[in-house]
């Protein structure tokens, strides 16, 4: 099996979405370093059933490739069972923007706006924003408008995320992969249409879904979330662990939390403490907004990134 991202790119192919240049599954060596001097350095090589930023590497040459082969098949088959891998362009000037959709199974499937994703750190996401800044009205309609496509080939019932690269220079988008799940980000399309994603896939799962066709898909505003971590980003975003001996977050922005003050943070979980989501009128006012609960946020007893976060 090419698994779960591979069955996504021949969708996407075949419903004429841009893909990136690319391998398909890859045996062994050999056919990777072919495939990538045909493809063209620098490439990704990328676990098919990978994700949080587990089962990536950037390799530039041949010998990169080499050291990582064997690296990424071996974290990807640790991680998920599956060592399946393959090879795609490197975009070095690119922007991770993604579209959330909604569909009701009954061929009903709509675009709640895009999302920017950009802000990394191990590929994994930092901060995100929607909607997705510095998009042209033509731009941000293809978007959607291929993502939807996609989504009704399928007849997609509940949430799910189609996600792109964006190359800057090129001014041309790229299909990357189908999340078909809630993504950690939901919070700013939440906060930027006034729905409650997670009611609606309920509801779907109830055989009552809400009434898509009706459905007035026009964002208002702007939001931000900024994902706090435990972790030192001083000393290589290393994972921190220990009591939190105070844990305080202001008013005035949705944070989606599970610790507060007595809690331990164990090494055994994903170090992400909370998701700080702010909305405003203008994203200008939203950025502010962040700062200033960055600054306020109290969280003592162990590191967590909250300094990086307000430099960010």
């Amino acid at each position: 099996s090419f698994g779960l991202k591979h069955s996504a790119r021949a969708l996407a192919l075949e419903n004429g979405l841009p893909l990136l240049p690319g391998s398909g599954l890859l045996p062994d060596l050999a056919t990777a370093q072919a495939e990538a001097l045909r493809i063209g350095y620098p490439v990704m090589l990328k676990s098919t059933a990978g994700g949080g930023g587990i089962g990536m590497r950037l390799c530039n040459d041949a010998d990169e490739l080499a050291r990582a082969f064997d690296a990424v098949r071996g974290l990807a088959t640790a991680n998920f069972s599956d060592g399946g891998v393959f090879l795609e362009k490197f975009v070095r000037n690119a922007r991770h923007i993604e579209v959330q959709l909604f569909g009701d199974g009954r061929g009903n499937v709509i675009a709640l706006g895009e999302r920017d994703c950009s802000m990394q750190r191990r590929n994994q996401k930092v901060l995100e924003e929607a909607p997705a800044p510095g998009l042209s009205p033509e731009l941000r309609a293809s978007l959607h408008e291929v993502a939807v496509r996609l989504g009704r080939a399928v007849s997609y019932r509940s949430a799910g995320t189609v996600e792109f690269v964006y190359d800057a220079d090129a001014r041309q988008f790229y299909f990357l992969e189908v999340n078909t799940r809630l993504q950690v980000e939901h919070g700013v399309t939440e906060e930027t249409f006034g729905v409650d994603l997670v009611e609606w896939m309920l509801r779907v799962a109830a055989q009552e879904p809400p009434d898509l066709a009706s459905f007035h898909v026009v964002p208002r505003g702007h939001a931000v979330q900024a994902r706090l971590y435990a972790e030192d980003a001083a000393r290589g975003f290393r994972p921190a662990s220990g009591l939190l001996t105070q844990v305080s977050f202001p008013d005035g922005l949705r944070v989606d939390a599970w610790v507060e003050t007595g809690s331990e943070v164990t090494t055994w979980y994903d170090p992400m403490l909370a998701k700080l989501i702010a909305w405003a009128p203008t994203r200008d006012e939203a950025i502010d907004k962040l700062a200033a609960a960055l600054s306020a946020t109290q969280v003592h007893g162990i590191e967590t990134n909250l300094p990086f976060l307000s430099m960010l």
